[in-house]
């Protein structure tokens, strides 16, 4: 039985000012951190189980732009896998978030979290990540990494302005004018504050202050380093939040493997694109095929529109079933599948309210 490995990296990069202003992928101030976390018990449970202080919540399941979250269809998919036999085998680390409350599930074999607040970024790296990551490798696995972060695109797009030159707009999870105005802004500051002490890219300095980097990129600076030259790299499934870190272990002369990067179609339409030139030939990036516009779900067709690009994986496990050689017509019908239980979710939900107020 082929082994399909799943692994995500949760952080927040809290130490940002005014974060809840800053992105979409949260629930307000204070609480992005809980985002990441909600997000895996999301994927593995089927329901956030992680309790939002001070928040009851309500709504219909979907986001406040009409779609649904990645992790809802990144869940869908894996479970697609599992169904036509496949193993599935989850891990999450988490950089200073909360670990996921989970229990245990019959469709995955490995259900594993680590790490979690205070945890030490350095050490989560050594101690488990490469170890999990290599034994994947070593057993001839289908290993994706994936990402949650909430903040890091800020740090991404700073580290490659700095790496290539390009004016890069803020990139993330939001299209609202005004939190693009203020990530412009702290951009913007970030930026001209690094400058005043280095004249150029220096991936030493940026990972020695903590207001030049998130947990995720350190994380994978540090992987690289440490990753053994005879095995594969995993296959990274995000967009800009790992190719920045990528380059930057390149460019610091850090590592030299060839990297797999698979992430959604959305991702490269923007101003992002351009930085794809400066990766290496033998490296690989593979967008998705499938349309969401043949779904009659709007949720999914707001990613179309570019109001949800990617996150929790999302892209790699669909590139990954396009490879394996599930049709668009499955996929889709996965996918809706995913939303539809989702959904009942919080159609239970209210009812069972309405009867208690009853």
């Amino acid at each position: 039985m082929k082994t399909i490995c799943f692994n995500i990296l949760n952080g927040a990069a809290t130490h940002l000012p005014g974060l809840h202003q800053l992105s979409d992928a949260g629930v307000g101030q204070n609480l992005m951190h809980l985002t990441p976390t909600r997000d895996t018990e999301l994927i593995t449970c089927g329901r956030s189980r992680t309790p939002l202080p001070g928040i009851k919540v309500t709504g219909d399941g979907l986001l406040s732009n009409r779609g649904v979250s990645p992790a809802v269809l990144t869940r869908g998919l894996l479970r697609m896998f599992y169904k036509a036999g496949y193993r599935i085998e989850f891990n999450s680390f988490n950089f200073n978030v909360p670990q996921p409350e989970v229990e245990e599930q019959a469709w995955l074999s490995v259900n594993n979290h680590l790490g979690g607040i205070d945890s030490d970024t350095d050490s989560l790296v050594s101690d488990h990540l490469l170890p999990t990551l290599t034994s994947q490798a070593e057993r001839g696995c289908f290993s994706i990494l994936a990402e949650c972060g909430v903040g890091g695109t800020t740090f991404s797009t700073l580290w490659l302005r700095l790496l290539t030159g390009i004016r890069l707009s803020p990139a993330g999870s939001t299209k609202d004018k005004q939190k693009l105005a203020s990530k412009s802004a702290v951009l913007t500051q970030l930026e001209q504050t690094y400058l005043d002490e280095n004249q150029h890219f220096n991936l030493d300095s940026l990972l020695g202050d903590t207001q030049f980097h998130d947990e995720i990129q350190r994380a994978i600076c540090s992987l690289v380093r440490q990753w053994p030259n005879h095995l594969p790299l995993p296959q990274f499934a995000g967009g800009m939040m790992f190719v920045a870190p990528l380059l930057a272990a390149r460019r610091a002369e850090k590592f030299k493997h060839a990297i797999k990067i698979s992430t959604t179609r959305w991702v490269l339409k923007g101003d992002g694109f351009h930085v794809l030139n400066h990766l290496d030939k033998k490296d690989v990036i593979s967008a998705n095929n499938t349309r969401f516009t043949t779904s009659s779900m709007e949720c999914l067709n707001v990613y179309e529109q570019g109001q949800v690009v990617e996150g929790c994986g999302l892209g790699g496990c669909l590139v990954l079933a396009e490879e394996l050689g599930w049709s668009e017509i499955k996929i889709i019908e996965s996918l809706e599948q995913a939303v539809h239980c989702h959904l009942n979710h919080f159609t239970e939900q209210e009812a069972t309210l309405e009867e208690s107020v009853a």
